[in-house]
């Protein structure tokens, strides 16, 4: 006996089976392109290029420096034709204690370079005293440590430097030797995300 095949009930399988297969292909591909991230742009230092060693000058002795907005603009401009990155942070941020041996780092590798590094503690009425105990339980420090006395304008400044910040900790911003922010974000990124953009910045081919 021949059996009798449901046309419609066939059309809603075949349907279901596309779908699943449709799913299937974008979970896949979602996958690959992860994977493909992670390998060339977050996990390797894919640009082939000798960076001067660096200096490693500690700076755990030296006393925090308080800033007002203008004081920070000054600096801005002093750096003139140097790529800068800025790094603001708490001392009380968890997430900006997680990202402080990658910017650390960042700072150690690249002190002998152009690359000019701000790091700002944007605490309210933040003491000298406990930023340098907070700092201190890091070990070696290879930036200067420095902190915004208050915020009034920092905002304002940040935009006239065409850099959207919404306040939100830690914040990473690097800026071209022309002023235009090559990338910021906020949160931890993997440490090779931010060194190979400093370094397309500082070596481009």
């Amino acid at each position: 006996m021949n059996k009798i095949i449901d046309i419609n009930q066939y059309r809603q399988n075949n349907k279901k089976d596309s779908k699943k297969m449709l799913f299937l292909s974008i979970i896949i591909g979602l996958s690959i392109g992860l994977i493909l991230w992670k390998y060339f742009v977050e996990n390797i230092a894919n640009y082939d290029v000798k960076i001067p060693q660096s200096l490693n000058i500690k700076f755990n002795d030296k006393q925090p420096v308080g800033m007002t907005t203008a004081q920070v603009a000054i600096e801005f401009e002093n750096f003139d034709d140097k790529p800068i990155l800025l790094y603001i942070y708490t001392t009380w941020c968890g997430v900006c204690s997680k990202n402080f041996e990658v910017f650390n780092e960042i700072s150690r590798e690249f002190q002998n370079t152009d690359l000019k590094v701000m790091a700002l503690a944007i605490d309210r009425n933040l003491e000298v005293q406990k930023l340098t105990n907070y700092l201190n339980n890091f070990g070696d420090v290879y930036f200067q440590p420095n902190y915004l006395l208050f915020k009034d304008g920092f905002i304002e400044f940040l935009l006239k430097k065409n850099i959207k910040y919404s306040g939100h900790i830690p914040f990473t911003v690097l800026i071209s030797r022309n002023g235009e922010v090559i990338t910021k974000y906020t949160g931890v990124k993997n440490k090779n995300y931010l060194r190979n953009r400093i370094i397309k910045e500082l070596y481009p081919h």
